[in-house]
């Protein structure tokens, strides 16, 4: 990717973030352990920059540009080794926000399998579709997150709302300094998550849930994928329709109004 010239602005929000992973308690002497990261193409474009801030810290990250959640709960499958002590999954970006309950699905398939390991899982900034953003999304990341305690929840959705200036103009990928920023927060969660194992599962002011800022939607249009993955869905739906009942009742319950 081509070096981008970074504003004053830029250049400090990128120093706050370097200040306060930083300032985590344990992190001037990073504590040892042993990470998986698996996500789409936000992941790829934050991942070179998450050992910057996790020294001492063993990573693996698996993440495929255009992943929804699916896709990303098979790259977990195929990395995940019981010896990770805290899962990354950043996902729910390519989903489609009409079907808040793929993210939550998958979510909790990779909760079933780690047991009471700690989780990561940014809240999401992605495409609207048919007038849908990403509040159910959000909302299944917060109800997961509630339901674990320790589960740290970077928040994404609140940054890019805060900081325009750092992405792309498809609006949804960050330029250079918003990705080494957005690695900044996941890696504040990773701190969070192995200051949370360290305590022995007690909750500190370092390693607490920090639920996603409620935020205005950004109306984008859908990618490729996406638009492909909900004529999967209607298709689905028309050849069901008990099963089309069971999802309006799912939607219902998730979002007011659906």
């Amino acid at each position: 990717m081509a070096r981008r010239r970074r504003s004053a602005g830029t250049a400090v929000v990128v120093a706050l973030l370097a200040l306060l992973a930083l300032a985590a308690p344990g992190a001037q002497a990073a504590p040892r352990g042993s990470v998986l990261v698996v996500g789409d193409s936000l992941e790829e474009l934050s991942s070179p920059y998450l050992a910057h801030y996790l020294p001492g810290v063993e990573l693996t990250v698996n993440a495929v540009g255009g992943s929804n959640t699916f896709e990303i709960l098979a790259l977990f499958e195929e990395s995940y080794d019981p010896s990770q002590q805290v899962i990354v999954f950043d996902g729910g970006t390519n989903d489609n926000p009409n079907y808040p309950q793929i993210l939550e699905e998958n979510l909790g398939k990779v909760a079933a399998t780690v047991g009471d390991r700690c989780m990561v899982v940014p809240s999401v900034h992605g495409y609207t579709v048919e007038g849908t953003g990403n509040e159910g999304k959000n909302s299944v990341v917060r109800r997961f997150a509630a339901a674990r305690p320790g589960t740290q929840v970077p928040d994404w959705a609140g940054f890019v709302h805060e900081h325009p200036e750092l992405m792309q103009s498809d609006g949804l990928h960050p330029i250079e300094a918003g990705s080494e920023a957005r690695a900044g927060l996941i890696a504040q969660g990773i701190l969070g998550c192995l200051a949370y194992e360290e305590s022995g599962g007690v909750l500190t002011a370092s390693a607490s849930s920090s639920p996603p800022t409620d935020v205005k939607t950004t109306h984008l249009q859908p990618v490729k994928r996406m638009a492909q993955r909900e004529a999967e869905l209607r298709r689905e739906l028309a050849a069901g329709p008990v099963r089309k009942a069971a999802i309006v009742a799912v939607l219902r319950s998730i979002l007011p109004g659906a």
